[in-house]
């Protein structure tokens, strides 16, 4: 009370009520107030995927897959995801890509042009790409050279090494957005502004081909082989090639979500996007995938597995894992 009675007289005029009923509430909640259960939250440190993972890619090789998280961690899987193990990489980099050698080796990409490779101590340890540029994939080609598509019109590749990189570039204000090589010598990039290379000599030159339309900007990319290839972008809009990239028909939309990755291969050809959306080309014309995860969170990540299953992640820590021989 004398501590109340000395607050009083620096108040003059103020009634009694009106600071004691605030001061009594405040002790009554401060007296019923649970202990803190931190239970909950060392269970969830212990998962190797959480709800803040915001998942953005996924590759494999054999049995080994691997998604690459913006909040800095990858997680791995030996079993062709039926159980993870997870990485937390210093300073937590925003991953952005991954990709997988034909030798089994995987390369992940982060916002601040650094590539991260797995050492023969199984810690994951970067290199840094020395250019001023904004870096956005990253494709190992069947050849062994690693490309990562940049801003300006940029390519650069290495060997596996990553000791020596080389430059190939337009000098044009666009952004490369996918590289993909379909065997040792056909590839492509594609771009900002519906920008379409091709190279057919692994990569040491290459020639322009017919724009995507409307200055489309293909935000999912993959080929089936050397001629067919599909490019996805915003409101759901997906263009097809089965000319090599000389010509491009816009195909049927089945979404207004953004798509954000295409995978093309013998099992099937699938893209993901906003708000969870997960779709399929059969028989020629994108329908919705049947038995797809019901989730609101974004898909980024999709591939096809060794064992068959398809595997889709995104925002939320979301990953699933489809068979698609049981459908």
């Amino acid at each position: 009370m004398k501590i109340i009675n000395r607050m009083l007289q620096h108040l003059p005029g103020v009634p009694w009520s009106r600071v004691l009923l605030p001061l009594v509430v405040t002790l009554m909640l401060s007296a019923c107030e649970a202990p803190l259960n931190l239970e909950q939250v060392e269970a969830e440190k212990e998962r190797p995927l959480r709800r803040y993972d915001m998942l953005q890619a996924v590759a494999h090789s054999g049995a080994t897959v691997v998604a690459v998280s913006s909040v800095g961690a990858i997680v791995v899987s030996g079993d062709n995801g039926e159980s993870w193990r997870r990485h937390e990489l210093p300073d937590r980099p925003a991953l952005i890509d991954v990709t997988a050698c034909s030798s089994g080796e995987f390369y992940a990409l982060d916002a601040e042009r650094r590539i991260w490779h797995e050492s023969a101590a199984g810690e994951w340890v970067p290199t840094i790409i020395d250019t001023p540029e904004n870096t956005l994939s990253i494709h190992c080609a069947p050849n062994g050279r690693l490309w990562v598509s940049a801003s300006f019109g940029t390519l650069y590749w290495t060997d596996k090494t990553l000791e020596q990189w080389h430059e190939f570039s337009l000098y044009e204000d666009l952004q490369f957005t996918t590289v993909r090589f379909l065997n040792e010598r056909d590839g492509y990039a594609l771009g900002e502004f519906g920008t379409v290379l091709a190279s057919s000599d692994g990569g040491d030159t290459w020639e322009s081909r017919e724009p995507i339309p409307n200055e489309f900007y293909p935000m999912g990319v993959d080929f089936l082989n050397a001629t067919t290839g599909w490019a996805g972008g915003l409101d759901g809009v997906i263009w097809q090639t089965v000319d090599g990239g000389n010509s491009w028909q816009r195909q049927m939309s089945v979404t207004s979500a953004p798509i954000y990755n295409v995978h093309a291969s013998a099992d099937g050809i699938f893209a993901v996007g906003g708000s969870g959306k997960l779709v399929e080309l059969k028989q020629g014309a994108w329908t919705g995938f049947e038995g797809g995860p019901e989730v609101l969170a974004f898909m980024r990540g999709v591939d096809v597995l060794e064992n068959g299953s398809l595997l889709v992640a995104g925002g939320g820590g979301a990953l699933a894992l489809i068979p698609l021989a049981v459908r």
